[in-house]
């Protein structure tokens, strides 16, 4: 996988989003796409390390206590 796919992604996803969205309008765009993808960030990081809270923090490069503050947050 190259480093350019995961905009591509997120480009795609978005265009189906605003799609669905049948003309109507948006609000919270940006909110809604750094929760969710920070979430899933942070599950997949968790999960590849399982569950070693310390090496997913190294890893994600955020220290260990924002981490379990956002483990709480997003209920992982």
């Amino acid at each position: 996988m190259k480093s350019a796919d995961l905009p591509e992604c997120i480009n795609a996803k978005l265009d189906c989003y605003f799609q669905q969205l049948n003309g109507e309008k948006a609000s919270g765009v940006h909110r809604m796409v750094m929760q969710e993808s920070e979430a899933i960030t942070l599950k997949f990081v968790l999960n590849m390390v399982e569950q070693n809270q310390s090496e997913a923090a190294k890893i994600l490069g955020i220290n260990r206590g924002t981490l379990k503050k956002k483990i709480e947050i997003y209920k992982l």
